[in-house]
């Protein structure tokens, strides 16, 4: 090689380590930066010259031309990254579920407090029993009424509470699609900008990757995604299987609210289609424009939650699960129907006729039962309010029931009379939406509705707790219940049944619950339902953050700055940097030794 040349050789040995100096520096200055990733400078050998062509016997002779600053690239691991992003996911889907149940525990489980529901509940109770024990006393009857205002009036606090948080995860649900959308801007833009800085080939946007690497743990939080980089550098990636940001184009999530119940639901402006009307469950009117989100919607929530299905991932799907899609009440919870005794039947072709009714109506509670499985029981807001609606409807009907049928329309015994001074029972409990008039809770009004009186949900029978006043001629005047029969005598009879009412081991929770319990003991059942299912979900989000724990650990070790490792190479670099300058300083000798000496 000539001595000239040699010169080259020891600058590329100071040009490499200065540069990889640079990169140890680089790294020590960022190692408390949120995102950031250990950059790792990489070296090669330059072209090597031939001196002696080889023969049979004898490789190449060669001499090389110093060394090349290859490139600086992002130590990560693949796999890892997957693995962090698919687990922190699945780790926020249950970590929100257990916050829920634990706000909906707080809600329900005031046990001790004097103006809880529990304690309202047991007063009613109490009530009662003195009523067992003087039915006649019209200061125990207006006790009775009292409490049964206050029994009331608490119910509709707690339900009411539900129906609010129930609308606070609505919200939650809008700005978390704010949320998503933003971050698929913000990689499109990283995107491009990587693109521009790497189209060379020359140099890699390292810092731009790991600003983009950190949008995507954000959006993984949120939901469930994949992705996979291009040849140019672009990352393209996909939510819950379906394009967001893909090529040129980030495919936006857009949401509609349902005019009626004031719900969001995420759909996918790429599918989405127009329609002319909004008659049917998947057209909405959207700015004036009414679309058809039949197949756009983002979310199947008839899914069952699975992890081997991975439908428990993503801060977004678990807020859509405890929401559900309406708010619930006794309706929507199914009732088994009871199978006929042949002792009740002396024809045996009545007896035949209830058993093949009996068949067709366990036929239909089996489809409501798969229904409820796959909607109201998934979804934590829905359930409890069915559950809690359904107590305070069997509360209401049995005692309505229980003095309906000691009424007696004849004589006026616990009856109150029409405009046309006709009797009718007297009820403790009305419904307070007149013929033809519907409660909207969504809005919190009355809503005249002309097939209100053909709708069976809309039947007498619906005493669910918006539409339920404790009856005012009660309110004014409790002595109306009475308890004096015809004869004179007090009815000891219907006083007794009130309470033993209350006793009766006939109810269950919902239809996977095997344990019947009484009206006294539902109410503890369905907070002890809360709490277990909360219990359940905190060992599962415990569980999952130790998980996403483990792992990351693991990624720190690959893309965290180690202070040890990176001295350690400046003091490498620093080495290979003196001995370049000491090399050109002896080329350096030597060439003027050969000056002089000429």
């Amino acid at each position: 090689m000539p001595l000239m040349g040699s010169f080259y050789v020891g600058n590329s040995g100071l040009t490499t380590s200065q540069n990889a100096l640079n990169t140890t520096a680089h790294n020590l200055a960022n190692m408390d930066t949120v995102g950031f990733v250990r950059q790792q400078a990489l070296q090669s050998d330059k072209v090597y010259t031939n001196i002696k062509p080889s023969s049979a016997a004898t490789t190449s002779q060669k001499v090389g031309l110093g060394v090349n600053y290859a490139k600086v690239r992002q130590v990560r691991d693949y796999f890892l990254d997957q693995s962090y992003r698919r687990e922190s996911g699945r780790s926020a889907f249950y970590d929100t579920s257990y916050n829920a149940l634990t706000e909906i525990e707080d809600l329900l489980d005031e046990m001790n407090d004097d103006a809880s529901f529990n304690h309202a509940m047991t007063q009613f109770w109490s009530s009662l029993q003195e009523l067992a024990k003087t039915p006649d006393d019209t200061t125990v009857q207006r006790l009775l009424v009292q409490n049964a205002h206050a029994f009331l009036t608490n119910a509709q606090q707690v339900y009411q509470g539900l129906v609010d948080y129930q609308n606070e995860v609505n919200f939650q649900i809008f700005n978390q699609v704010t949320e998503i959308n933003k971050i698929g801007q913000e990689i499109y833009d990283l995107n491009n900008k990587i693109r521009a800085i790497e189209v060379g080939g020359i140099e890699t946007a390292n810092d731009i990757r790991d600003a983009r690497n950190e949008a995507l743990d954000k959006l993984s939080n949120l939901v469930s995604i994949s992705y996979s980089e291009d040849i140019y550098g672009a990352v393209n990636v996909m939510i819950e299987g379906v394009d967001f940001v893909a090529g040129d184009t980030v495919y936006g999530m857009s949401v509609v609210r349902d005019s009626q119940t004031g719900y969001y639901t995420p759909y996918w402006d790429l599918y989405a289609t127009s329609a002319t009307s909004e008659d049917g469950i998947n057209k909405f009117r959207d700015n004036g424009i009414v679309v058809d989100i039949t197949n756009a919607r983002v979310f199947n929530l008839t899914d069952t939650i699975s992890t081997e299905k991975n439908t428990d991932i993503g801060k977004l799907r678990s807020l859509m699960y405890i929401r559900g899609d309406r708010k619930a009440n006794y309706t929507d919870i199914p009732v088994k129907p009871e199978i006929p005794a042949a002792s009740d039947y002396t024809d045996p072709a009545d007896y035949a006729a209830a058993v093949k009714k009996y068949n067709e109506d366990m036929e239909a509670y089996d489809k409501s039962v798969t229904y409820y499985n796959d909607t109201v029981a998934q979804s934590i807001c829905m359930n409890i309010e069915a559950e809690f609606d359904q107590l305070i409807h069997n509360v209401v009907t049995t005692v309505n029931g229980i003095l309906a049928e000691a009424a007696d329309t004849t004589t006026g015994y616990l009856c109150e009379q029409d405009l046309d001074g006709n009797y009718y029972p007297i009820q403790m409990f009305q419904k307070v939406a007149t013929d033809g008039y519907t409660y909207n809770s969504a809005t919190g009004e009355y809503e005249y509705n002309e097939e209100v009186t053909t709708d069976p949900k809309y039947t007498d029978t619906l005493y669910s707790i918006p539409n339920l006043q404790i009856n005012p001629a009660l309110l004014r005047e409790a002595g109306k219940l009475g308890f004096i029969l015809g004869d004179k005598n007090v009815d000891f009879e219907t006083a007794k049944k009130l309470v033993e009412a209350f006793d009766k081991d006939t109810y269950v929770l919902n239809p996977n619950v095997t344990t019947k319990c009484s009206l006294n003991t539902y109410y503890t059942n369905l907070v002890s339902q809360v709490a277990n299912s909360g219990y359940v979900y905190k060992s599962i989000s415990e569980s999952q953050t130790a998980t996403v724990n483990s792992i990351e650990s693991s990624r720190e070790q690959v893309i965290g700055v180690s202070s040890d490792e990176e001295l350690s190479n400046m003091i490498r670099f620093q080495n290979a940097y003196n001995a370049s300058s000491r090399y050109i300083n002896v080329v350096n000798e030597m060439l003027e030794h050969l000056l002089n000496s000429l």
